[in-house]
């Protein structure tokens, strides 16, 4: 492959829009979702025509660092970043991520282009989070992480996705049974111990902060560099 297509951010919602009139940190990280899919965009393109280790990223505003202070310092920035430090050698990252992307964009949209970069040294999914706020039906949730599973190499690791609800329980129990059928690993993202986690968060109170990406990454790298 030569090139990525430009990455395009879900459409927001009213809802949402309506949210960023009244909290300003609301709006804040939704100003980052041009800047830094258009970050990302650049960097797909340099990597695609580059040689060493290579990342492929599936998933939404998580994977592209929405809420951190530069993109770099997203989840698989520091991933990679990591990883680089232990090899001696630059990783690449092709992120595919959208910002608002639910499982139908990751299968629809991602997936296709990121068959056509397999086989790779590391994929990352973190997916669903938009599908428990949106998505009426668990079955189709649950469903279509299975889906996206079996398509995905065994060399994946998986975020899950985010929320106490039931419904994301569910959910990411499917995918924890399915991930482990396919050979694939979860991190536990969410689930770090460290700092409160206010002190986690961005301003939005949702997406993760600096500190909050780099606990998230942590628990991936627990996943690589001690398996």
């Amino acid at each position: 492959m030569d090139s990525v297509p430009p990455l395009v951010p879900r459409k927001l919602t009213i809802g949402l829009r309506g949210l960023s009139a009244v909290f300003s940190g609301i709006r804040n990280t939704k100003d980052q979702i041009v800047p830094y899919t258009e970050w990302w965009s650049v960097q797909n393109q340099g990597a695609v025509n580059e040689e060493g280790p290579l990342l492929v990223v599936i998933g939404d505003s998580i994977s592209i660092g929405i809420g951190a202070s530069h993109p770099s310092k997203s989840l698989p920035g520091l991933v990679a970043e990591a990883l680089s430090e232990r090899d001696g050698t630059p990783w690449r990252i092709v992120n595919l991520a959208i910002a608002g992307a639910r499982l139908s964009d990751a299968i629809d949209r991602q997936l296709p282009i990121a068959t056509e970069l397999f086989p790779c040294d590391l994929v990352m999914c973190c997916i669903g989070s938009n599908d428990i706020l949106w998505t009426p039906a668990l079955a189709s949730l649950r469903d279509g992480l299975r889906s996206l599973s079996d398509s995905l190499p065994t060399n994946t690791i998986w975020g899950p996705a985010a929320g106490a609800s039931r419904r994301a329980r569910l959910a990411n129990a499917a995918l924890r049974q399915q991930a482990a059928r396919n050979g694939q690993q979860v991190a536990e993202i969410w689930n770090v111990d460290g700092p409160r986690i206010r002190d986690r968060l961005a301003s939005d109170r949702f997406h993760p902060n600096d500190l909050g990406y780099s606990l998230m990454a942590s628990s991936v790298l627990e996943l690589i560099l001690d398996p």
